[in-house]
């Protein structure tokens, strides 16, 4: 049975949904991939082993992997990961005959945008937020 949030509920594994994709012009299933690949990619930063020479982080994720994983068709998780592509929000790199490819998740450096209520929110490059109504 569920229960009502209550301050001595412990809430269960969640992703960060990055408000910023509201504005990306791309698909809800999109937004939900990259907020995937995101948390993917978070994990990835804890290990040299996920890092480029450049010092970028990268994760695999075939495409099948994928399409299972958020109960999708492989044909809607490919032309996700290309509008994630055409919006400068991911990066992928293929690595060979048979190996997936490498996927570097972007994240804006400066990003404006309007809030529903009539804000702005300012997202800068520290990763900070600033909000002004």
């Amino acid at each position: 049975m569920n229960e009502y949030l209550k301050n001595e509920n412990s809430l269960a594994p969640y992703m960060v949904f990055p408000r910023f994709l509201l504005d990306a012009g791309i698909n809800e299933t999109a937004m939900i991939l990259y907020t995937f690949l995101l948390d993917r990619a978070r994990l990835s930063l804890k290990s040299d082993k996920w890092t480029d020479e450049s010092g970028h982080t990268f994760l695999y994720y075939p495409v099948k992997s994928l399409a299972e994983t958020l109960h999708k068709s492989e044909m809607t998780v490919k032309t996700s990961l290309a509008a994630l592509e055409k919006a400068d929000l991911i990066r992928r790199v293929k690595q060979g005959a048979g190996m997936p490819s490498r996927i570097y998740v972007k994240i804006p450096a400066e990003r404006e945008r309007k809030l529903s209520v009539g804000g702005t929110e300012y997202y800068h490059t520290e990763g900070q937020k600033t909000v002004h109504y």
